[in-house]
């Protein structure tokens, strides 16, 4: 018998309990044909020698933003400048030495924190940028600077300018725009960027997953695709598709499309067909390595802008934050989603998003019953213990991001102050409740390394040396790396072809210097990927 290849002098821990670990792992069409003393006396196209390297199976993000993270390799990057305010200026000011007169400049990664909560002067943006309209992202995505031009293309300046439902153009004290606009706002000013040519959207997938692949990530989700201030083309699937053909897309896609694509469907009143895409597309549609996977719906906003609901007021401050639209709108939509037969992938961060969410998809659930892929409440930023239960029976995934320690954990903690902060992207309560808990970064809003995700995890270390909500929210180096991995592949409905090095399932693994266990927690994110691989195939080599 001859295979494709075998991969040998490695150490590879399985995450499967009937073959706990492994020293040659045996691959056949893309899927993993067995191990060790099973591949004795079989001949293989290719012996790939991995050095003595650790061997987990591959990573899965299962909440990122691909395409967006691949254009954000091509702006100009204002993520946490060290010369504060004066940096980011000369940053702009290089980009408008270059950009035509009357043409766009797009920069990303700008965090108030970062600079001491102060947002740019608009006055000084104007100066720098002149009629080159400006689109500048915050790092959450939830809101985004503007300058003068922009808002002037995009109406914002008319005198009878209404503000979108679910978002807000900030004003200062005269009621002028400050050029800070929040959530469903950006959104004025993104249709007239958008949609992005295809052309644009496979170079920003080439460059992202090819990032993805030296960190060893051989999945993720795409959450919230297409529609909405969070797509980036209403054909953006092609480019999916395109990336595929042309070579460039080095990870497997599970892609989400955003909710607000959704629409009456004409179908036959027997089907009881809610809202949903053309042609009956819904989640279940695809591949191995391109699949269409829940909706994605807003609930709220984010933490860091202090947009997202919660309960009560923010510490200090006279505002809950707010729900993107009337709660009683938003549990339609999700019902009538899910009668249609998708998946949902629901954003709730305050509490108070969390408590809608859980309702509807429990009523969701209770009507239709239960799905293949999961349905999901994407952040679970502020999870209370009354909920545990609850989402565990009815198998309701979270996707907490431990990524965010690093870069708004203390500003976190200080917008919910220390009576509430202990409830903040909660991790060990979910995994010993029961809860399903899946591995996502959110990049790129966060970092989205995994081996840094793994390490904020277990220390939950903020920038500031405090830790995120609360310690005792921190996860084992081993329940941490489930997260990217079983539990992401569950989270995805997928556990049956990925998660754990098993014979029949996918060969995606990522092979490591040594196991994150062998180091001191916080240095977990410094471990070296020496290769990833997908399918029995290279994404990523070093020598």
């Amino acid at each position: 018998m001859r295979i494709d290849a075998i991969f040998t002098d490695l150490d590879a821990y399985t995450l499967d309990p009937t073959r706990p670990r492994a020293q040659k792992i045996g691959v056949w069409g893309n899927r993993i044909i067995g191990f060790d003393d099973e591949l004795d006396g079989i001949d293989a196209d290719r012996v790939e020698s991995l050095g003595g390297a650790t061997v987990l199976p591959g990573f899965n993000d299962v909440h990122c933003h691909t395409t967006w993270f691949g254009l954000t390799l091509a702006s100009v990057d204002v993520t946490a400048l060290p010369g504060g305010l004066p940096d980011v200026y000369a940053a702009l000011e290089k980009a408008a030495a270059t950009t035509p007169s009357g043409e766009w400049i797009e920069a990303t990664g700008y965090a108030h924190r970062d600079y001491d909560g102060q947002y740019p002067d608009l006055a000084r943006l104007d100066e720098i940028t002149g009629d080159r309209p400006l689109f500048m992202r915050q790092t959450s995505g939830h809101a985004a600077i503007a300058n003068t031009e922009a808002m002037r293309r995009a109406g914002i300046l008319e005198p009878d300018f209404e503000e979108p439902v679910g978002g807000k153009v900030v004003r200062d004290a005269a009621g002028h725009p400050t050029g800070l606009i929040e959530e469903t706002a950006q959104t004025l000013v993104q249709d007239l960027i958008r949609p992005y040519s295809l052309d644009t959207v496979v170079d920003a997938l080439d460059l992202a997953t090819a990032y993805y692949a030296k960190e060893g990530i051989t999945s993720f989700g795409e959450c919230g695709i297409a529609y909405g201030w969070i797509g980036h083309s209403p054909i953006e699937i092609s480019g999916y598709l395109r990336a595929r053909e042309e070579g460039k897309l080095r990870a497997r896609a599970q892609l989400m499309p955003q909710a607000d694509g959704l629409h009456p469907i004409a179908a036959n009143s027997a089907d009881g067909f809610g809202i949903g895409l053309d042609a009956g597309l819904r989640t279940g549609l695809g591949d191995d390595l391109i699949s269409i996977g829940p909706v994605k719906f807003f609930m709220d906003g984010a933490l860091s802008g202090e947009t997202a609901a919660l309960r009560e007021n923010y510490a200090g401050k006279d505002h809950p934050g707010y729900l993107q639209d009337d709660a009683e709108v938003l549990r339609q939509q999700i019902l009538d989603t899910y009668a249609s037969g998708w998946s949902l992938a629901v954003h709730a961060i305050g509490d108070a998003a969390v408590d809608a969410a859980i309702a509807n998809i429990v009523e969701a659930q209770k009507r239709y019953g239960r799905r293949a892929v999961p349905n999901r409440i994407e952040h679970a930023a502020l999870v209370h213990d009354e909920h545990l239960a609850t989402l565990a029976e009815h198998g309701i995934v979270v996707t907490p991001q431990a990524a965010f320690a690093d870069g708004i954990g203390d500003g976190m903690n200080a917008s919910l102050g220390p009576a509430r902060r202990h409830l903040i992207y909660r991790a060990k309560s979910f995994v010993d409740a029961g809860v399903p808990m899946a591995g996502s970064s959110d990049r790129p809003c966060a970092d989205g390394n995994v081996l840094r995700g793994i390490e904020a995890f277990v220390t939950r270390r903020t920038r500031g040396g405090d830790v995120m909500g609360s310690a005792a929210e921190s996860l084992s180096v081993d329940e941490a790396i489930a997260a990217y991995t079983i539990e992401a592949a569950k989270a995805s409905g997928q556990g049956a072809d990925k998660g754990t090095l098993s014979r029949g399932k996918l060969a995606d693994f990522v092979a490591l210097e040594t196991h994150p266990r062998n180091v001191d927690a916080s240095k977990i994110a410094q471990i070296p990927v020496k290769a990833t691989v997908l399918g029995g195939n290279y994404t990523h080599q070093t020598p």
